[in-house]
């Protein structure tokens, strides 16, 4: 058996969480009837919540002295398609120089979580390029309009897995297979006329 078979036949391995003392704890101290997952990530530490409690504990991360994240760092979405759809929050405090990313799921069919652009002022722009890429509704938003589509163009959700590709993405996959890395070169006689571009590539 090849290792690359062992490794497919091998559970996932459960992922490693915090250490004793990390901000996860504060998190439980201050929410201690709020639910959620917390991981070790590779910079720092992930909370999985459920989306009911999203407000909550997005408030209390703002607003408890111990945890005191005054800077909102990224808010974005993230597709894993049948599985649903997740809005990332990555957090730091500057009075407590601490991280923390946390993450709430939303379903497909009914993809809306409350707006946080009151505790953060970056919120504002941030859930809207979310509600345009991701097709993700911010209730209590104050003004959610599109920020980088066009207005008539409220039906299509580009970062959305389930998007077409482009004709030339699929030639690509089609056409370089496992020499994806190569995706930045377009051949003579693929059937794309492309001008070299001033370096030369």
């Amino acid at each position: 058996m090849s290792p690359e078979d062992r490794r497919a036949e091998a559970p996932p391995a459960e992922p490693p969480a915090p250490p004793e003392g990390s901000v996860a704890d504060l998190f439980k101290k201050a929410l201690p009837g709020v639910e959620m997952q917390a991981i070790q990530g590779v910079n720092d530490v992930l909370l999985v919540i459920d989306r009911a409690d999203a407000r909550k504990v997005l408030e209390i991360a703002k607003n408890d002295e111990t945890l005191a994240f005054d800077f909102l760092r990224n808010l974005t979405g993230v597709d894993f398609e049948a599985d649903g759809m997740e809005v990332v929050y990555h957090l730091h405090s500057y009075t407590r120089r601490h991280d923390v990313t946390v993450r709430a799921k939303v379903s497909n069919d009914d993809a809306e979580l409350a707006s946080v652009s009151d505790l953060w002022k970056a919120a504002d722009w941030h859930e809207r390029e979310c509600r345009d890429m991701f097709g993700i509704n911010f209730t209590g938003h104050p003004n959610l309009v599109p920020l980088l589509l066009p207005e008539d163009m409220l039906d299509h959700f580009p970062l959305r897995k389930d998007v077409p590709l482009a004709p030339l993405e699929e030639w690509q996959g089609e056409q370089l297979g496992d020499n994806v890395a190569q995706a930045g070169y377009i051949p003579p006689g693929s059937g794309f006329n492309v001008q070299a571009s001033a370096e030369g590539e």
